[in-house]
């Protein structure tokens, strides 16, 4: 028997931006789109006004995309092109049902052109170490890129809920996140600061503990390895500790990443990181089903309109009852008693009025949110 599931939507609803939505987006230019080198992802080549330069973003959708009239997703931004395996986790996250499904943005630069990540990701210049100086200088233009153009651009293609938004940066990149959280904390909802680069802006410790007071209740996750040079731990201690001690404005959870060094801890530092940060409104169900008779499972069939104008479909296939929505594969649906169905692995559920007659409504669930579909025929 073949399981149908919303997996292959992934890519279908990446390269078919929002057109309603799409005609507010900002001025960003858009070189080049198309399939990423990350599976289930598109890439964007961008070029910024404010940077004057070319960015490459990779786009992830979650397996479970939002659907429902008005839903909307958090969005993960992540630095340094998330190492081209932030995306793969962050689908493999929300698809488990560890975190909430969430579209995972990755912000790198293109193959062959100029590699300026120093200057991008700090604000001045920095002495390294061992004594050579980070030149820097690029940060305030790099973050008018992802705050006046990217994230912009990127909640008008998607239906991203921009309340949600969180910041992953590693290294060079997790002393910029740190450097947003420090000077504009309302920019995102989560932040995730990985190895920060302390070395490179001491500063922003005394501008962290200043900005404990105004953090609205933002989420911070402070990682590192334990086995990275001393410096690297002293500045991941560092921003925790700045970051430590006011729970009514600030929720921190902090972690040293045993036996791990400065980039090894990578992958498992979002297997950590990114539940905290997102968090599931509620578990994904898991029931078993049952067997309806063909006159039960016919009292379903027919087409429903959601508020949106948007007809669903209920009929059968070879494999039982089918679900069609238009955006989105056929899928089966299963029957864990009468009047109530879900879909095999992900987070959506139906409910239908109950009664002997064909159902007026259906209730429609996708990943905590909902939505009635009145019945047209």
């Amino acid at each position: 028997m073949t399981i149908r599931n919303w997996g292959p939507l992934t890519l279908a609803l990446l390269l078919a931006p929002l057109p309603a939505i799409a005609a507010d987006a900002p001025s960003l230019k858009i070189v080049s789109e198309g399939p990423a080198p990350q599976r289930r992802a598109i890439q964007l080549i961008v070029h910024s006004e404010r940077v004057g330069r070319d960015f490459a973003i990779q786009v992830t959708a979650p397996g479970t995309p939002p659907i429902l009239p008005g839903q909307m997703a958090p969005a993960v931004y992540v630095l340094d092109g998330g190492y081209d395996v932030a995306g793969p986790t962050g689908w493999l996250l929300g698809g488990a049902g560890t975190m909430a499904p969430a579209y995972i943005i990755t912000v790198g630069y293109p193959p062959g052109g100029p590699y300026t990540r120093e200057r991008d990701l700090l604000f001045g210049p920095g002495t390294r170490p061992d004594g050579t100086v980070a030149k820097g200088g690029g940060g305030a233009a790099f973050r008018a890129f992802l705050l006046e153009e990217l994230k912009p651009l990127m909640e008008a293609r998607y239906p991203l809920d921009p309340k949600a938004a969180v910041l992953f940066g590693h290294s060079l990149s997790g002393i910029f996140t740190a450097n947003m959280l420090a000077d504009r904390p309302e920019a995102f909802r989560g932040y995730l600061i990985a190895s920060p680069s302390v070395w490179a802006d001491p500063s922003v410790i005394d501008r962290l503990k200043a900005v404990r007071a105004r953090a609205g209740g933002r989420k911070v996750f402070v990682g590192y390895g334990a086995d990275e040079e001393p410096y690297m731990v002293q500045g991941g201690r560092g921003v925790a500790e700045a970051l430590s001690g006011d729970p009514e404005h600030l929720t921190l959870k902090v972690q040293a990443f045993a036996g791990e060094q400065h980039i090894s801890y990578y992958p498992v530092l979002m297997s950590a990181a990114f539940p905290f940060l997102l968090p599931r409104a509620a578990p994904i169900r898991r029931p078993s089903p049952i067997t309806l008779t063909p006159q039960q499972s016919h009292r379903y069939f027919g087409t429903y309109v959601l508020s949106d104008g948007r007809q669903m479909t209920i009929g059968e296939d070879e494999d039982g009852m089918l679900l069609q929505v238009p955006g989105m594969p056929p899928t089966n649906i299963y029957a864990e008693a009468l009047d109530r169905f879900y879909v095999h692995g992900v987070d959506a559920r139906l409910t239908f009025e109950p009664g002997d007659q064909p159902p007026s409504a259906v209730r429609f669930y996708v990943n905590g949110a909902e939505a009635v579909a009145r019945r047209v025929q």
